[in-house]
């Protein structure tokens, strides 16, 4: 195992996000790659950009969208609840690949889709509409704002105690460049003096 092989496996990595949301859908594919690739466990939590926008002005298309945050919100929360970090993220990309790769919405038959695959009870569906959930859907957007320390979107990623928004990828990576992004990142993390880089999206 060389130096960057065991910096990988003995690294603390932590990523928040919306389910909703196809920036960190396309983090979580690509940091989920780096941790089947190389062994490196990721620890996948829970933010709500319901939570980040509310009582804000949005047009009808952000409106729908923040409605759907919190209805995705509560019903990772309760299967989280149920099953525990690997079960919520199972089925958060369990949801993804329906909500996000084939634009299908959040209704009933995706709700039991996502309960199926992991093997949720069947009353969790009724999550979508249970609004004593957002407590523990706010109370893990507000870890994601501390790590962070101020306000940001999604996704939030941690490596070793150091916290960013970001990466924003606008598609998945190539499989031979996942991993040497992963070290550009965390390298980039390390750094104190590192704030911000950042160019186009539609930079190729």
């Amino acid at each position: 195992m060389d130096r960057a092989e065991s910096d990988r496996a003995g690294s603390k990595v932590t990523l928040w996000l919306d389910p909703v949301c196809p920036f960190s859908w396309n983090t979580a594919r690509w940091l989920r790659a780096v941790a089947e690739e190389t062994g490196m466990s990721v620890d996948w939590q829970l933010m709500s950009l319901a939570v980040l926008n509310a009582g804000r002005e949005l047009p009808p298309k952000q409106q729908a969208r923040m409605r759907d945050s919190q209805q995705a919100g509560r019903l990772m929360a309760a299967i989280a609840r149920e099953k525990g970090e690997a079960g919520w993220a199972d089925a958060y990309f369990a949801f993804g690949e329906r909500y996000i790769d084939r634009a299908e919405p959040l209704d009933d038959s995706l709700v039991a889709h996502v309960l199926t695959a992991v093997g949720a009870r069947a009353p969790i569906a009724a999550a979508v509409s249970d609004g004593s959930l957002d407590e523990l859907v706010r109370r893990g957007h507000q870890a994601a704002q501390d790590a962070l320390g101020e306000t940001g979107g999604s996704p939030i990623l941690q490596i070793d105690g150091h916290a960013f928004f970001g990466p924003v990828l606008t598609a998945l990576p190539d499989a031979d460049r996942a991993i040497g992004l992963f070290d550009a990142v965390a390298t980039l993390a390390a750094v104190p003096q590192f704030a911000q880089l950042q160019r186009p999206r539609a930079a190729a």
